[in-house]
């Protein structure tokens, strides 16, 4: 099958990358900016929960340790029950964590 070469050029500039666009939008390039774009922003707000909740959970334990610290009173199972209900307020209510 013999092609003409206007044509043959044709397909093949639509085969090859666009370097520029004039007047109009590139749909699937701009689609894939937005979904990178988006990708960073959830990887930006789950890195920073991380930060919050470590952040959080380091304040519980120091918040534990002085309490058992300050008071000769607690038994060693005193202790253990403070500490799983400090994590479990943590995980349950991450919110409320900050008060203990």
């Amino acid at each position: 099958m013999n092609i003409p070469l206007a044509e043959r050029l044709f397909i093949k500039d639509r085969i090859l990358e666009r370097k520029m666009v004039i007047g109009e939008v590139e749909v699937i390039a701009t689609e894939k900016r937005e979904k990178e774009k988006r990708k960073q922003m959830e990887d930006k707000r789950i890195k920073n929960k991380m930060v919050k909740t470590d952040a959080a959970h380091a304040q519980s334990m120091e918040l534990l340790e002085l309490n058992t610290m300050s008071s000769s009173l607690y038994t060693d199972t005193d202790v253990i029950t403070l500490y799983l209900i400090s994590i479990i307020k943590l995980f349950r209510f991450p919110y409320l964590s900050n008060g203990m």
